[in-house]
């Protein structure tokens, strides 16, 4: 109506002639006179006047599709730079000009071409891969560090900038940082994940038969290269973008979801790779080696974008969600692609840290074992067997053994058979399933063998846990029972994390007797009652673990800890949280009957939790 008011000259309306008005709930209406005139003017001004909020509402919708591709981060990553600084600087400098501006470069690979390099101003904010976190290398120029999580913020900076995450590993640093990182209460993964290699296994599942023949050709073998830390990093940190470098080949892998179902919540998304070429050395597109992305990072966008899942989006490579298959896991050591001069079936291990290359498998002369590497991890017994069988007809061996880790053994009566049957594989060649298999002697043993004792039988006197050993902390001892003791950790994780430990010297549950195992297992749950019943309700975990270690397994004790009361259905969620950190580690956790004991035999390693419901007292395990 004000908009009608204000218009009333240009229309000719007479002094006394106005729309109606509202004053207090009542209605003022205009004069009668000339009523046919002011209907007519009046509908010509209210058309109008419906019309303009249409046209600003979709000058406002631009507005704000306009604010909202804004709002994104734009990033840049490159490959392995290797010290050729100015080509690469001057192609983000044309690109930031043109399409900008970009928040960040990312150079993934290696950067320099040597330690004492100088390296020039760049034009946008670069990080890059190695050295120490935020450390200076340049004139704009700062370094992410081997392994863990930062955070970019927004090139225009200021109180309403973006925060970006962005998760760094190298193969030849440890990614135990990152697991630090997943495992602090609400992580939702990160934006961006980069990383000085692939990751092992990346292959798996890539229903993409053109590209890997291409970068096959292109010298680049995915089922063959990678690293197995980092396959650990992506499941760990969860990335929405993945970068890798060092292979001097350009592929982006079709999309991988992180969770078994369409994930609905921010916890899980969907992982893009992208494998870059090195930076400047060619106009290939096959190597392109500089790549654009927007990126809305995770706690500011929208939740249908987070969960929204890409055409041709599949499972993740590295985690394996149907029962009928086994957990993707790559060999301890990884084999580097063999150069095309070397016989197939030849074996070559990477170096591992500063540790020249590992030598090849050399043969004693007496095995009558084959050595199969390369297997997917899907490949079982029967299905290596019937692999063997098509390739060697009657000279099959007589047993297959797949690993469920990327390879396998055949083994054969007498060493002749076995050495013909290497001779043809090498010849021919061994395939799964389009993925070419390596061969090689292997040794005569079976996986059934157990494990050699890695403890001496009598370790009290260097055991940190016998009262008579001179090395163990008696001043953290705060109870002793019939069988077992209850201490305090060196280092506990709250004031009131406590250990129950048997007084006999016992490796494992099975070396308990009935006595002993059942004041273990009362003393927890006595202290778990406690718990609940001087410190509000608290909830209570407590667990166990029997592994080969480096240094061995000495002295069996199980870890209880307190955990506070923080609304209902915490218990259920503990264990939640356990199956899902052991499905990022590829393992599983069976459920147990709580009320029955548990005794593993003696050549079982395993780990065991149970879950006290502070609001019920329950136990689970």
């Amino acid at each position: 109506l004000s908009f009608a008011l204000s218009c009333s000259s240009l229309l000719g309306w007479r002094r006394n002639v106005r729309a109606p008005a509202t004053h207090q709930g009542c209605t003022v209406s205009a004069p009668a006179h000339n009523s046919s005139r002011t209907r007519s003017c009046e509908q010509g001004i209210l058309t109008l006047a419906a019309a303009r909020p249409r046209r600003r509402g979709r000058r406002i919708g631009r507005r704000i599709a306009r604010r909202r591709a804004a709002a994104m981060v734009k990033i840049l990553v490159a490959g392995d730079v290797e010290g050729r600084y100015a080509e690469t600087f001057a192609r983000v400098a044309k690109l930031d000009a043109k399409s900008g501006p970009f928040d960040a470069l990312f150079c993934v690979g290696a950067f320099r071409a040597s330690p004492d390099d100088a390296v020039p101003a760049a034009p946008i904010p670069t990080f890059v891969l190695g050295g120490a976190a935020d450390e200076a290398v340049g004139e704009n120029v700062k370094t992410l560090g081997s392994c863990g999580v930062a955070t970019v913020v927004e090139r225009k900076g200021g109180a309403g900038a973006k925060h970006l995450s962005v998760a760094v590993a190298t193969a030849a640093a440890s990614v135990a940082a990152l697991d630090d990182a997943a495992g602090a209460p609400g992580f939702m993964g990160v934006d961006v994940l980069l990383t000085d290699d692939w990751p092992r296994g990346i292959d798996v599942g890539a229903d993409d038969d053109d590209a890997l023949k291409e970068l096959e050709a292109m010298g680049v073998r995915p089922h063959a290269c990678g690293s197995e830390k980092l396959a650990a990093a992506v499941v760990a940190c969860r990335p929405r973008y993945h970068f890798a470098g060092s292979r001097d080949a350009f592929w982006a892998r079709a999309p991988f979801r992180h969770a078994a179902a369409p994930p609905s919540v921010r916890k899980t998304h969907v992982c893009r790779f992208v494998a870059l070429g090195r930076a400047a050395a060619s106009k290939d597109k096959r190597r392109k080696w500089l790549h654009a992305v927007d990126v809305d990072p995770v706690p500011y966008a929208p939740l249908a974008s987070l969960v929204a899942e890409p055409a041709g989006c599949g499972d993740s490579p590295f985690v394996c969600f149907q029962q009928s298959e086994r957990p993707v896991e790559t060999l301890a050591r990884e084999a580097d692609a063999a150069p095309a001069s070397k016989p197939a079936g030849s074996l070559r291990w990477n170096s591992d840290g500063d540790r020249g290359p590992k030598r090849r498998r050399v043969d004693d002369g007496s095995s009558t074992t084959l050595f199969v590497g390369g297997l997917p991890p899907y490949v079982d017994d029967a299905k290596l067997g019937e692999v063997a069988l098509k390739a060697l007809g009657e000279n099959a061996p007589k047993a297959c053994r797949a690993s469920g880790r990327g390879f396998g053994f055949l083994d054969f009566a007498a060493r002749d058979a076995a050495a013909a049957a290497l001779g043809e594989l090498q010849a021919s060649g061994l395939e799964v399933d389009g993925r070419r298999l390596t061969v090689d002697w292997g040794e005569s043993k079976t996986t059934d063998a157990p494990s050699a004792q890695r403890y001496a039988e009598d370790a009290r006197r260097h055991c940190w846990f016998c009262l008579a050993s001179p090395d163990c902390e008696t001043h953290l001892v705060a109870s002793i029972g019939e069988q077992c003791y209850t201490c305090m950790p060196k280092g506990p994780l709250v004031d009131a994390h406590a250990l129950v430990v048997p007084v006999a010297h016992a490796a494992h549950r099975a070396d308990l007797d009935g006595a002993a195992l059942e004041e273990f297992d009362k003393t927890s749950d006595d202290l778990a009652a406690t718990f609940r019943a001087k410190l509000d309700g608290a909830h209570a975990v407590a667990f166990e673990r029997v592994a080969d270690t480096k240094k061995g397994v000495y002295h069996i004790h199980r870890q209880i800890i307190p955990m506070p009361r923080r609304g209902d259905g915490d218990a259920k969620k503990l264990a939640e949280d356990f199956q899902t950190a052991a499905s990022r580690s590829s393992f599983g956790l069976d459920e147990l009957d709580p009320s029955k004991p548990f005794q593993p035999s003696s050549n079982e390693r395993f780990f065991v939790v149970d879950i006290y419901d502070g609001d019920t007292g329950a136990k689970t395990r």
